[in-house]
């Protein structure tokens, strides 16, 4: 009973240790569907296909949003077609100009989705977000429309949802519209099998303006930050005040997570983001940024450039996030990947941020931690004690139980 006990400690201890590890942000889906459109594909695993002669889709309903699954037997996920949507009788043609002609194995993009009442029409502006990916045998996709944005109100819940898209089969995908009455709470209670995300967020940010001064120490190992174009996660952050704004950052090792508040005009792209990391230079801009303010409770999806010198291009895309409104400020919220950088390691790295357009004080953090993982360790360690003395006194030994019905 006392090894069972060793095996049972060390097993906790692995299970802590692992919900402690942080993984890349992601762009969370409601709870009623249970997907997360992240660009990690195993939560359609069992969903619902409809075969199509060239691939299979699916779709899943949470609150204001549909989401699709695209798995094609060749070629690459199509962009145009369009994704044709029927929804309580009334056509909607959603449709991407970004979608890669060509994704290597393992490799996952990010694609925006635009609406509109024809072909390839532009009358809802941008609808969606997505990822594409390769699995090493197909081209796969998943993507969420907003439903608001196509002008949809809480007299379409329950009604049908159809969808084919005709470069990859004329069999309709179905759901129903979830619940556009309480858009705002099945959007915010996200639910993923992954760690790192949050239920339960708020949709609407109530963080305090609370600044702190030059080199704010952050926690660098804080994981309750979703990139989703939601800003509740950051309320617990400490700001660091410049002139003309605030600006916070946390950090797991792989990436930087930066917090934007302005006092007044725009969320800067250009300055740039100042990054210095072990002493190294990084530049990190944006030419995105929407030239006039983005509605509050909307968000537009920015991607970041990162380079040797200010507006530098060496590195290529580093980074996305989102911009936004609240309460009269305009706010972003973007990840750099820090790996995009060639660092071989950012464990126990210092580092500073700033964009001369917000202020010249400097954001600060740590690189990343170890923690996790050595507990992790120390939980194999314990259990795997305790499964080797028990073998070896005989006391282990095979269930006469058969779990094959599980």
């Amino acid at each position: 009973m006392k090894l069972q006990k060793i095996i049972l400690a060390g097993a906790v201890a692995l299970g802590l240790a692992g919900t402690a590890i942080v993984t890349e942000p992601t762009l969370a889906a409601a709870a009623s569907s249970s997907v997360t459109i992240d660009g990690n594909f195993s939560d359609w695993q069992d969903a619902n296909l409809t075969e199509g002669y060239n691939g299979d889709t699916a779709l899943a309903s949470s609150g204001k949003y549909v989401e699709v699954y695209v798995k094609m037997k060749n070629g690459p996920v199509p962009g145009y077609g369009d994704y044709n949507f029927t929804i309580d009788g009334q056509k909607y043609y959603i449709w991407s100009d970004n979608v890669p002609s060509n994704v290597s194995k393992g490799e996952t993009k990010k694609v925006t989705f635009t609406g509109g009442k024809t072909n390839e029409g532009t009358q809802y502006g941008t609808v969606g977000t997505g990822y594409v990916s390769n699995d090493g045998t197909h081209n796969l996709a998943e993507f969420r429309v907003d439903l608001t944005a196509l002008g949809l109100t809480k007299a379409a819940n329950g009604k049908s949802v159809t969808m084919a898209n005709p470069n990859i089969g004329s069999d309709s995908a179905s759901t129903t519209v979830d619940d556009l009455t309480n858009a705002a709470t099945s959007d915010s209670a996200s639910s993923s099998s992954e760690t790192g995300v949050i239920a339960g967020k708020e949709d609407q940010s109530s963080k305090a303006t609370t600044t702190t001064d030059g080199n704010a120490n952050n926690d660098n190992d804080n994981l309750n930050i979703v990139i989703d174009g939601k800003f509740a996660d950051w309320k617990h952050v400490t700001l660091t005040e410049g002139y003309n704004g605030y600006t916070a950052m946390v950090s797991d090792g792989n990436y930087v997570y930066v917090y934007v508040k302005m006092k007044y005009g725009l969320v800067p792209g250009y300055g740039d983001y100042n990054f210095d990391i072990g002493g190294q230079k990084y530049y990190v801009w944006s030419k995105e940024m929407p030239i006039s303010p983005v509605s509050a409770g909307d968000a537009k999806v920015v991607s970041f450039t990162g380079g040797k010198w200010n507006e530098g291009g060496q590195y290529g895309t580093v980074g996305d996030g989102y911009v936004s409104s609240e309460d009269g400020h305009n706010i972003a919220e973007f990840k750099v990947d820090l790996r995009k950088f060639n660092l071989s390691t950012m464990t126990g790295q210092t580092i500073t941020m700033y964009n001369p357009n917000i202020g010249n004080e400097k954001v600060t953090v740590a690189g990343g931690s170890t923690g996790p993982y050595v507990i992790a360790g120390i939980g194999v360690v314990i259990a795997g004690l305790g499964y080797w003395r028990l073998r070896k006194s005989g006391r282990l030994g095979r269930s006469k139980t058969s779990t094959s019905g599980k």
